[in-house]
Protein backbone atom coordinates (compact mmCIF):
# COMPACT_ATOMS: atom_id res chain seq x y z
CA UNK A 1 0.00 0.00 0.00
CA UNK A 2 1.75 3.54 -1.17
CA UNK A 3 1.69 6.24 1.41
CA UNK A 4 -0.71 8.65 1.62
CA UNK A 5 -0.97 11.40 -0.88
CA UNK A 6 -0.31 14.71 1.33
CA UNK A 7 -2.25 17.45 -0.23
CA UNK A 8 -5.44 14.93 -0.78
CA UNK A 9 -7.97 13.89 1.73
CA UNK A 10 -11.77 12.50 2.01
CA UNK A 11 -14.64 12.30 4.17
CA UNK A 12 -14.81 8.82 6.48
CA UNK A 13 -17.61 7.62 4.82
CA UNK A 14 -18.36 5.04 7.16
CA UNK A 15 -19.23 7.54 9.56
CA UNK A 16 -21.64 9.63 7.65
CA UNK A 17 -25.21 8.41 8.60
CA UNK A 18 -28.32 9.55 6.44
CA UNK A 19 -29.29 13.09 7.13
CA UNK A 20 -26.01 14.59 7.87
CA UNK A 21 -24.86 17.72 5.88
CA UNK A 22 -21.29 18.27 4.81
CA UNK A 23 -19.84 22.09 4.41
CA UNK A 24 -16.76 23.13 2.66
CA UNK A 25 -14.93 25.70 1.31
CA UNK A 26 -11.67 25.68 -1.20
CA UNK A 27 -9.58 28.21 -2.49
CA UNK A 28 -10.57 28.18 -5.94
CA UNK A 29 -12.32 31.39 -6.89
CA UNK A 30 -16.18 30.70 -6.75
CA UNK A 31 -15.47 29.36 -3.43
CA UNK A 32 -13.39 32.64 -2.19
CA UNK A 33 -16.57 35.02 -3.64
CA UNK A 34 -19.57 33.26 -1.95
CA UNK A 35 -17.35 33.30 1.60
CA UNK A 36 -16.56 37.28 0.93
CA UNK A 37 -20.28 37.83 -0.26
CA UNK A 38 -21.57 35.69 2.82
CA UNK A 39 -19.10 36.51 5.24
CA UNK A 40 -18.32 32.85 5.85
CA UNK A 41 -16.28 30.02 6.27
CA UNK A 42 -17.85 27.90 3.78
CA UNK A 43 -19.06 27.82 0.79
CA UNK A 44 -21.02 24.80 -0.08
CA UNK A 45 -23.24 22.24 1.06
CA UNK A 46 -24.69 18.85 0.89
CA UNK A 47 -26.81 16.43 1.99
CA UNK A 48 -26.14 12.52 3.00
CA UNK A 49 -29.13 10.72 1.95
CA UNK A 50 -27.49 7.09 1.88
CA UNK A 51 -24.70 5.71 2.78
CA UNK A 52 -21.81 7.27 0.47
CA UNK A 53 -24.54 9.05 -1.32
CA UNK A 54 -24.96 12.68 -1.33
CA UNK A 55 -26.76 15.04 -2.94
CA UNK A 56 -26.10 18.62 -3.92
CA UNK A 57 -26.82 21.68 -6.20
CA UNK A 58 -24.25 22.73 -8.55
CA UNK A 59 -24.47 24.82 -12.04
CA UNK A 60 -25.26 21.80 -13.47
CA UNK A 61 -28.58 21.20 -11.29
CA UNK A 62 -29.51 19.18 -8.07
CA UNK A 63 -27.45 15.85 -8.56
CA UNK A 64 -26.61 12.95 -6.52
CA UNK A 65 -22.59 12.18 -5.84
CA UNK A 66 -20.58 9.11 -4.83
CA UNK A 67 -19.05 10.78 -1.57
CA UNK A 68 -16.23 8.22 -1.84
CA UNK A 69 -15.27 9.99 -5.28
CA UNK A 70 -14.93 13.14 -3.49
CA UNK A 71 -11.30 14.45 -2.69
CA UNK A 72 -10.14 17.56 -0.90
CA UNK A 73 -7.38 19.35 -0.69
CA UNK A 74 -4.96 19.45 2.60
CA UNK A 75 -6.07 23.14 3.19
CA UNK A 76 -9.59 22.65 1.83
CA UNK A 77 -12.32 22.89 4.97
CA UNK A 78 -14.22 20.15 5.36
CA UNK A 79 -17.12 19.90 7.81
CA UNK A 80 -19.93 17.49 8.66
CA UNK A 81 -22.77 18.18 10.98
CA UNK A 82 -25.59 16.45 12.24
CA UNK A 83 -28.73 17.46 14.39
CA UNK A 84 -28.26 17.94 18.10
CA UNK A 85 -31.31 15.70 18.41
CA UNK A 86 -32.27 13.12 16.60
CA UNK A 87 -35.37 12.81 14.01
CA UNK A 88 -37.91 10.15 13.74
CA UNK A 89 -37.31 7.88 11.38
CA UNK A 90 -40.73 9.02 9.92
CA UNK A 91 -39.21 12.83 9.91
CA UNK A 92 -35.76 11.57 8.70
CA UNK A 93 -37.67 9.73 6.18
CA UNK A 94 -39.57 13.07 5.02
CA UNK A 95 -36.32 14.95 4.37
CA UNK A 96 -34.30 12.48 2.57
CA UNK A 97 -37.36 11.87 0.34
CA UNK A 98 -37.60 15.83 -0.38
CA UNK A 99 -33.83 15.64 -1.32
CA UNK A 100 -34.31 12.91 -3.79
CA UNK A 101 -37.19 14.32 -5.23
CA UNK A 102 -35.33 17.85 -6.64
CA UNK A 103 -32.80 16.01 -8.65
CA UNK A 104 -32.63 17.19 -11.72
CA UNK A 105 -33.64 20.98 -10.31
CA UNK A 106 -32.09 23.88 -12.54
CA UNK A 107 -29.53 25.98 -10.32
CA UNK A 108 -29.71 29.74 -10.34
CA UNK A 109 -27.34 31.26 -9.42
CA UNK A 110 -29.34 34.74 -9.04
CA UNK A 111 -31.64 33.17 -6.04
CA UNK A 112 -28.62 32.00 -4.60
CA UNK A 113 -27.15 35.91 -4.78
CA UNK A 114 -30.13 37.00 -3.15
CA UNK A 115 -29.74 35.40 -0.28
CA UNK A 116 -27.35 37.75 0.73
CA UNK A 117 -28.41 41.17 -0.99
CA UNK A 118 -31.33 43.35 0.19
CA UNK A 119 -34.37 43.31 -2.15
CA UNK A 120 -36.73 41.25 -3.61
CA UNK A 121 -37.38 37.54 -3.28
CA UNK A 122 -39.70 35.76 -5.27
CA UNK A 123 -38.84 32.05 -3.86
CA UNK A 124 -39.03 29.94 -7.13
CA UNK A 125 -38.48 26.58 -7.33
CA UNK A 126 -35.31 26.36 -8.40
CA UNK A 127 -32.56 26.26 -6.40
CA UNK A 128 -28.98 26.60 -4.64
CA UNK A 129 -27.04 24.48 -2.91
CA UNK A 130 -27.99 25.71 1.24
CA UNK A 131 -31.77 26.29 -0.14
CA UNK A 132 -31.72 22.41 -0.90
CA UNK A 133 -30.42 21.17 2.10
CA UNK A 134 -32.48 24.09 4.57
CA UNK A 135 -36.14 23.26 2.31
CA UNK A 136 -35.39 19.74 2.89
CA UNK A 137 -35.30 19.76 6.61
CA UNK A 138 -38.13 22.45 6.35
CA UNK A 139 -40.34 20.05 4.65
CA UNK A 140 -39.93 17.80 7.77
CA UNK A 141 -40.82 20.55 10.28
CA UNK A 142 -36.83 21.60 11.18
CA UNK A 143 -36.31 25.51 10.29
CA UNK A 144 -32.25 24.91 10.69
CA UNK A 145 -32.18 28.70 9.51
CA UNK A 146 -34.53 32.04 9.75
CA UNK A 147 -35.80 31.78 6.38
CA UNK A 148 -35.06 28.30 3.87
CA UNK A 149 -35.84 29.82 1.06
CA UNK A 150 -32.90 32.29 1.18
CA UNK A 151 -29.70 31.19 3.57
CA UNK A 152 -26.15 31.02 2.88
CA UNK A 153 -23.76 27.14 3.48
CA UNK A 154 -22.47 29.33 6.68
CA UNK A 155 -26.02 30.20 8.17
CA UNK A 156 -26.01 26.17 8.22
CA UNK A 157 -22.82 25.91 9.83
CA UNK A 158 -23.94 28.20 12.68
CA UNK A 159 -27.59 26.79 12.95
CA UNK A 160 -28.14 26.00 16.82
CA UNK A 161 -29.74 22.87 15.97
CA UNK A 162 -26.59 21.12 14.68
CA UNK A 163 -23.38 20.19 15.96
CA UNK A 164 -20.21 19.88 14.61
CA UNK A 165 -18.84 16.09 14.06
CA UNK A 166 -14.93 15.65 14.79
CA UNK A 167 -12.40 13.52 13.16
CA UNK A 168 -14.67 12.96 9.46
CA UNK A 169 -11.91 13.64 7.58
CA UNK A 170 -8.78 10.86 6.59
CA UNK A 171 -5.66 11.01 3.90
CA UNK A 172 -6.02 9.66 0.54
CA UNK A 173 -3.53 7.35 -1.01
CA UNK A 174 -2.10 7.39 -4.41
CA UNK A 175 -2.80 4.03 -5.33
CA UNK A 176 -6.40 4.74 -4.02
CA UNK A 177 -6.75 7.55 -6.28
CA UNK A 178 -5.45 5.53 -9.07
CA UNK A 179 -8.25 2.97 -8.63
CA UNK A 180 -10.72 5.29 -8.20
CA UNK A 181 -10.14 6.99 -11.28
CA UNK A 182 -9.85 3.81 -13.22
CA UNK A 183 -13.20 2.82 -12.36
CA UNK A 184 -16.44 3.46 -14.47
CA UNK A 185 -18.53 6.22 -13.16
CA UNK A 186 -22.18 5.03 -12.54
CA UNK A 187 -22.96 8.03 -10.94
CA UNK A 188 -21.90 10.49 -13.69
CA UNK A 189 -23.79 8.05 -16.45
CA UNK A 190 -27.00 8.55 -14.31
CA UNK A 191 -27.01 12.18 -14.00
CA UNK A 192 -26.14 12.10 -17.67
CA UNK A 193 -29.59 10.77 -18.60
CA UNK A 194 -31.27 12.33 -16.15
CA UNK A 195 -30.58 15.20 -17.80
CA UNK A 196 -31.10 14.15 -21.32
CA UNK A 197 -34.65 13.34 -19.88
CA UNK A 198 -35.38 16.71 -18.70
CA UNK A 199 -34.48 18.68 -21.45
CA UNK A 200 -37.07 16.73 -23.19
CA UNK A 201 -39.25 17.40 -21.01
CA UNK A 202 -38.89 21.31 -20.64
CA UNK A 203 -38.96 21.06 -24.26
CA UNK A 204 -42.83 20.11 -23.78
CA UNK A 205 -43.14 22.30 -20.59
CA UNK A 206 -40.41 24.93 -19.75
CA UNK A 207 -42.10 24.70 -15.79
CA UNK A 208 -40.38 20.84 -15.74
CA UNK A 209 -38.10 21.25 -12.69
CA UNK A 210 -37.41 17.30 -11.62
CA UNK A 211 -38.67 14.48 -12.17
CA UNK A 212 -42.19 14.60 -9.70
CA UNK A 213 -43.07 17.49 -12.26
CA UNK A 214 -42.30 15.11 -15.23
CA UNK A 215 -44.32 12.62 -13.81
CA UNK A 216 -47.55 14.92 -13.79
CA UNK A 217 -46.01 15.70 -16.97
CA UNK A 218 -47.15 12.11 -18.12
CA UNK A 219 -50.58 11.77 -16.38
CA UNK A 220 -51.59 15.17 -17.51
CA UNK A 221 -50.53 15.13 -20.97
CA UNK A 222 -51.27 11.45 -22.75
CA UNK A 223 -50.55 12.81 -25.88
CA UNK A 224 -46.45 13.64 -24.99
CA UNK A 225 -46.56 9.87 -23.59
CA UNK A 226 -45.13 8.51 -26.23
CA UNK A 227 -42.01 10.99 -26.88
CA UNK A 228 -41.50 10.96 -23.20
CA UNK A 229 -41.18 7.09 -22.95
CA UNK A 230 -39.07 7.26 -25.96
CA UNK A 231 -36.76 9.99 -24.09
CA UNK A 232 -36.43 7.08 -21.32
CA UNK A 233 -35.48 4.77 -23.45
CA UNK A 234 -32.90 6.62 -26.04
CA UNK A 235 -31.24 8.13 -22.35
CA UNK A 236 -29.98 5.03 -21.49
CA UNK A 237 -31.84 5.29 -18.03
CA UNK A 238 -33.81 1.95 -18.42
CA UNK A 239 -30.65 0.33 -18.77
CA UNK A 240 -28.05 1.99 -16.38
CA UNK A 241 -28.56 -0.85 -13.50
CA UNK A 242 -26.77 -3.29 -16.14
CA UNK A 243 -23.56 -1.26 -15.70
CA UNK A 244 -23.03 -2.80 -11.96
CA UNK A 245 -23.99 -6.42 -13.38
CA UNK A 246 -20.71 -5.68 -15.87
CA UNK A 247 -18.35 -4.30 -13.76
CA UNK A 248 -18.95 -5.85 -10.48
CA UNK A 249 -20.95 -9.13 -11.23
CA UNK A 250 -19.34 -10.39 -7.83
CA UNK A 251 -21.84 -7.65 -6.12
CA UNK A 252 -24.22 -10.43 -7.25
CA UNK A 253 -23.15 -13.59 -7.22
CA UNK A 254 -21.85 -15.45 -4.36
CA UNK A 255 -19.29 -17.70 -6.37
CA UNK A 256 -17.73 -14.41 -8.01
CA UNK A 257 -17.27 -13.04 -4.49
CA UNK A 258 -15.52 -15.82 -3.49
CA UNK A 259 -13.30 -15.82 -6.71
CA UNK A 260 -12.24 -12.61 -5.53
CA UNK A 261 -11.24 -13.42 -2.18
CA UNK A 262 -7.43 -13.60 -1.35
CA UNK A 263 -5.39 -12.69 1.82
CA UNK A 264 -4.57 -8.88 -0.06
CA UNK A 265 -8.87 -8.47 -0.89
CA UNK A 266 -10.66 -9.76 2.54
CA UNK A 267 -10.12 -6.83 4.45
CA UNK A 268 -11.89 -4.71 1.48
CA UNK A 269 -14.54 -7.55 0.86
CA UNK A 270 -15.26 -7.61 4.74
CA UNK A 271 -16.06 -3.01 4.91
CA UNK A 272 -18.11 -3.61 1.63
CA UNK A 273 -20.12 -5.98 3.18
CA UNK A 274 -20.62 -5.13 6.37
CA UNK A 275 -21.65 -1.75 4.58
CA UNK A 276 -24.18 -3.19 3.08
CA UNK A 277 -26.05 -5.19 5.15
CA UNK A 278 -25.63 -2.18 7.72
CA UNK A 279 -28.54 -0.73 5.21
CA UNK A 280 -29.95 -4.51 4.33
CA UNK A 281 -33.37 -3.22 4.19
CA UNK A 282 -33.28 0.99 4.50
CA UNK A 283 -30.75 1.20 1.54
CA UNK A 284 -32.88 -0.31 -1.40
CA UNK A 285 -35.58 1.42 0.35
CA UNK A 286 -36.06 4.08 -2.52
CA UNK A 287 -36.58 1.32 -5.11
CA UNK A 288 -39.38 -0.12 -3.29
CA UNK A 289 -41.33 3.28 -2.44
CA UNK A 290 -40.67 4.25 -6.37
CA UNK A 291 -42.38 1.01 -7.20
CA UNK A 292 -45.44 1.42 -5.02
CA UNK A 293 -45.69 4.86 -6.60
CA UNK A 294 -44.99 4.02 -10.25
CA UNK A 295 -47.67 0.79 -9.88
CA UNK A 296 -50.44 3.02 -8.49
CA UNK A 297 -49.96 6.04 -11.05
CA UNK A 298 -50.15 2.79 -13.92
CA UNK A 299 -53.17 1.92 -11.90
CA UNK A 300 -54.67 5.33 -12.77
CA UNK A 301 -53.37 6.27 -15.93
CA UNK A 302 -52.18 3.83 -18.07
CA UNK A 303 -49.00 5.12 -19.92
CA UNK A 304 -46.32 4.29 -21.82
CA UNK A 305 -43.67 6.05 -19.65
CA UNK A 306 -45.37 4.96 -16.38
CA UNK A 307 -44.99 0.80 -18.00
CA UNK A 308 -41.20 1.16 -18.33
CA UNK A 309 -40.64 2.23 -15.14
CA UNK A 310 -42.50 -0.12 -13.39
CA UNK A 311 -40.20 -2.59 -15.12
CA UNK A 312 -37.31 -0.95 -14.33
CA UNK A 313 -38.41 -0.82 -10.46
CA UNK A 314 -39.30 -3.89 -10.07
CA UNK A 315 -35.49 -4.88 -11.52
CA UNK A 316 -34.36 -2.51 -9.29
CA UNK A 317 -35.99 -3.56 -6.36
CA UNK A 318 -34.32 -7.09 -7.51
CA UNK A 319 -31.30 -6.00 -7.81
CA UNK A 320 -31.09 -4.52 -4.74
CA UNK A 321 -31.78 -7.47 -2.80
CA UNK A 322 -29.90 -9.69 -4.44
CA UNK A 323 -26.48 -8.06 -3.89
CA UNK A 324 -27.44 -7.48 0.00
CA UNK A 325 -28.22 -10.91 0.12
CA UNK A 326 -24.79 -11.88 -1.48
CA UNK A 327 -22.91 -9.68 0.95
CA UNK A 328 -24.33 -11.56 3.55
CA UNK A 329 -24.19 -15.04 2.52
CA UNK A 330 -19.88 -13.92 2.16
CA UNK A 331 -20.29 -12.32 5.97
CA UNK A 332 -21.39 -15.40 7.24
CA UNK A 333 -19.39 -17.87 5.48
CA UNK A 334 -15.69 -15.28 6.87
CA UNK A 335 -16.94 -13.41 9.80
CA UNK A 336 -19.97 -14.93 11.14
CA UNK A 337 -19.91 -12.63 14.27
CA UNK A 338 -20.10 -9.36 11.79
CA UNK A 339 -23.07 -10.60 9.77
CA UNK A 340 -24.95 -11.08 13.35
CA UNK A 341 -23.50 -7.75 14.34
CA UNK A 342 -23.78 -5.70 11.69
CA UNK A 343 -27.43 -6.84 9.74
CA UNK A 344 -29.89 -4.20 9.92
CA UNK A 345 -33.22 -5.62 11.91
CA UNK A 346 -36.18 -3.23 11.84
CA UNK A 347 -38.33 -4.70 15.06
CA UNK A 348 -41.76 -5.01 14.06
CA UNK A 349 -44.51 -2.20 15.34
CA UNK A 350 -41.42 -0.02 16.07
CA UNK A 351 -41.65 3.30 14.70
CA UNK A 352 -39.20 2.84 12.12
CA UNK A 353 -40.96 -0.76 11.01
CA UNK A 354 -44.28 1.26 10.10
CA UNK A 355 -42.38 4.79 8.66
CA UNK A 356 -41.91 2.15 5.67
CA UNK A 357 -44.61 0.03 6.13
CA UNK A 358 -46.82 3.18 6.06
CA UNK A 359 -45.29 4.16 2.65
CA UNK A 360 -45.04 0.56 0.81
CA UNK A 361 -47.79 -1.55 1.83
CA UNK A 362 -49.85 0.62 3.96
CA UNK A 363 -52.97 -1.27 4.15
CA UNK A 364 -50.38 -3.70 6.53
CA UNK A 365 -49.84 -0.88 7.98
CA UNK A 366 -53.46 0.25 9.03
CA UNK A 367 -54.34 -3.84 10.00
CA UNK A 368 -51.86 -3.74 12.02
CA UNK A 369 -52.43 -0.68 13.58
CA UNK A 370 -56.12 -1.97 14.10
CA UNK A 371 -54.75 -5.41 16.03
CA UNK A 372 -52.58 -3.28 18.40
CA UNK A 373 -55.41 -1.09 19.21
CA UNK A 374 -57.92 -3.70 19.97
CA UNK A 375 -55.19 -6.11 22.25
CA UNK A 376 -53.11 -3.22 23.64
CA UNK A 377 -50.38 -4.39 23.38
CA UNK A 378 -47.51 -4.55 20.57
CA UNK A 379 -46.46 -8.04 20.45
CA UNK A 380 -49.38 -9.40 18.47
CA UNK A 381 -50.04 -10.72 14.77
CA UNK A 382 -49.72 -7.97 12.01
CA UNK A 383 -52.81 -9.30 10.69
CA UNK A 384 -55.14 -11.18 13.55
CA UNK A 385 -53.85 -9.64 16.89
CA UNK A 386 -53.21 -13.26 17.94
CA UNK A 387 -49.93 -14.23 20.49
CA UNK A 388 -46.83 -13.83 17.94
CA UNK A 389 -43.49 -14.58 16.47
CA UNK A 390 -41.22 -11.81 14.24
CA UNK A 391 -39.97 -13.05 11.35
CA UNK A 392 -38.15 -11.56 7.86
CA UNK A 393 -40.00 -12.03 5.08
CA UNK A 394 -37.13 -13.77 2.41
CA UNK A 395 -38.84 -13.21 -0.91
CA UNK A 396 -39.87 -9.61 0.06
CA UNK A 397 -38.94 -8.71 -3.39
CA UNK A 398 -41.40 -10.47 -5.14
CA UNK A 399 -44.01 -10.72 -2.69
CA UNK A 400 -44.08 -6.99 -0.38
CA UNK A 401 -41.22 -5.16 -1.60
CA UNK A 402 -39.97 -2.85 0.89
CA UNK A 403 -41.33 -4.84 3.55
CA UNK A 404 -38.37 -5.61 6.20
CA UNK A 405 -40.26 -7.69 8.61
CA UNK A 406 -43.52 -9.44 9.86
CA UNK A 407 -44.70 -10.21 13.40
CA UNK A 408 -47.29 -13.51 12.68
CA UNK A 409 -49.29 -16.13 14.42
CA UNK A 410 -48.07 -19.64 13.89
CA UNK A 411 -52.18 -19.97 11.94
CA UNK A 412 -51.10 -16.55 9.83
CA UNK A 413 -47.25 -17.69 9.10
CA UNK A 414 -49.03 -21.09 7.40
CA UNK A 415 -51.76 -19.31 5.47
CA UNK A 416 -48.61 -16.68 4.01
CA UNK A 417 -46.16 -19.96 3.31
CA UNK A 418 -48.96 -21.35 1.46
CA UNK A 419 -49.33 -17.76 -0.34
CA UNK A 420 -45.58 -18.31 -1.69
CA UNK A 421 -43.86 -16.23 0.96
CA UNK A 422 -40.90 -17.37 2.44
CA UNK A 423 -40.38 -16.74 5.96
CA UNK A 424 -37.84 -17.37 8.74
CA UNK A 425 -36.83 -16.22 12.16
CA UNK A 426 -36.17 -12.75 12.14
CA UNK A 427 -33.56 -12.81 14.66
CA UNK A 428 -32.05 -15.89 13.44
Amino acid sequence: MSEPAESVKRIKVELLEPGDIVLTADEGKTSTLVRLASKGAVSHAMICVQSGSIIDSTDFGVQAHNIQRERYAADDRVQVFRLREPLSAFRLGAVLDFARSEVGARYSKIEATRSVLAGPRPRNRQLFCSRLVARAYAHAGIQLVADADYCTPDELRRSTLLIELEDMTEPVSEEEIAAWAARPNPIAEMQESQNAILAAARRLDSTVENFTDLDRLVQTHPEWDDEIAKAFRDSGYLNLWKTDFRVNPWHYALAEMEALTTASTIDDLRDYCIGTIREFHSGGLRYAVNLVHYREALRAYSRRTTEQLVKLYERLVHNDRLRRDTALAWLRHHFPDNAKNSLERIVPHSEQWFSIVDRVEPALGQIARLSIDHMKLLEVCSVCGDPSEDYLLVNAAEMMPGVPSLRLCSDCVGIRRAGGEILKPLWD
